[in-house]
């Protein structure tokens, strides 16, 4: 019986009837080692050239032992310099492998990559992110003290290059900016709603199924609600360490957490419940915020004063948490806390009710921009690219 098996090193997918399959261009042999559980990283990714390659190579660094390693970009037709990056760090590792995504939609990029995969255990990663050099040997070491878990992963560490990106990171690592998002705290062991960087046993996809690419938005989350529905678990451990890089401007940093509100009413309508009770709480308090400062200016006298009431204490609460900050960052940042903050919960539940008034296909589907993100089909959001 053969010890090699045929190695995919750069691929191209091609529509079928049945979906994207991949059609091997290169193969060369390399050994398999039996007795070690085989991982396969799958990293969707359209035009990250500013990340990319200490995102891979930080993956390719990996410890051993690990057993055979493969690494699986599946990039969104970039045309900023990412393929050409990939290109030459493949030249010098095949672990590496390419694959096409002409959807340019990233649960199609998982699943793309989830179907060429050989490993016993499937790791998604994020282009936007750095991993520690154990990050994946501990991930194994979870999944067998937790054997009850079909899925870990470590609590993800944000990070900002500039001032409005550490404010950004302090807010995403914050239960006044994110609520109870355990897989968002860095200290967080146990179990979560879902890990940003999971490692899946692979057999959980036969069991419940791929990615759903209805959700170009919100399919961790869809999926996530079927492992649960299922009977699965998710643990997570900070001893499973990652960064993830934050968006560094009010305008990204709005996109990001617009497509977030949209994607948690794709969930709602699917399955007629949200996925998790917190994923509401933004768009009501805002509502109400909102609705508090209407009603007060309609108020005679000085009764329109109230109107500010509900305003003032919810700035002031961020302004109080961001100073939290000033110790490790100074004081510019801890007043641009509330605004990356404010950013995050006003853009969340635009982005939800935008959806919720829109109808079900807006909440489902999105459109590729030249920047390798999604947004909702013709909407006002377009005008802010």
């Amino acid at each position: 019986m053969s010890h090699f098996q045929p190695r995919q090193r750069f691929l191209r997918s091609n529509k079928t009837t049945h979906g994207l399959v991949p059609q091997i261009l290169l193969t060369q042999e390399i050994p398999l080692k039996a007795s070690i559980p085989m991982i396969s990283v799958v990293v969707p990714c359209r035009n990250e050239k500013d990340h990319i390659e200490s995102c891979v190579r930080s993956i390719l660094a990996q410890k051993s032992p690990l057993g055979d390693l493969e690494v699986l970009v599946v990039d969104g037709m970039s045309d900023d310099g990412t393929r050409e990056i990939l290109a030459n760090i493949a030249k010098g590792d095949p672990r590496l492998q390419v694959l096409d995504n002409p959807s340019q939609a990233t649960p199609a990029a998982l699943n793309i990559g989830i179907r060429a995969s050989r490993g016993q255990y499937v790791t998604n990663f994020g282009a936007h992110a750095e991993y520690a050099p154990t990050y994946l040997q501990t991930c194994l070491e979870l999944l067998r003290e937790h054997p009850e878990a079909w899925c870990v992963g470590g609590p993800i560490i944000s990070r900002g290059k500039g001032p409005f990106g550490q404010a950004v990171a302090e807010a995403m690592s914050h239960p006044i900016g994110v609520g109870n998002a355990k897989h968002r705290l860095p200290g967080y062991e146990g179990y979560a709603e879902g890990a940003c960087f999971p490692m899946f046993r692979k057999e959980i996809f036969e069991k419940i199924g791929l990615y759903n690419e209805k959700f170009i938005y919100a399919e961790d989350d869809e999926l996530n609600y079927r492992l649960a529905r299922a009977g699965g678990k998710v643990f997570i451990s900070p001893r499973a360490r990652c960064t993830y890089y934050v968006r560094e401007t009010p305008l990204r940093l709005f996109r990001q957490y617009f497509r977030y509100g949209v994607a948690r009413v794709a969930v709602l309508r699917e399955y007629r419940r949200p996925a998790s009770f917190r994923q509401i709480v933004p768009p009501v308090f805002i509502a109400l915020v909102l609705i508090s400062l209407i009603v007060g200016l309609w108020l005679p006298g000085w009764w329109k004063l109230t109107a500010g009431l509900l305003p003032v204490a919810y700035g002031g609460t961020l302004l109080v948490f961001g100073s939290i900050a000033v110790g490790r960052y100074g004081w510019r940042v801890a007043l641009l806390f509330p605004v990356a903050a404010a950013t995050m919960h006003a853009a969340y539940a635009a982005g939800f009710f935008s959806a919720l008034l829109k109808g079900s296909s807006y909440a489902a589907h999105g459109t590729p921009s030249n920047k390798g993100e999604y947004s909702a089909p013709r909407s006002w959001r377009d005008t802010l690219r």
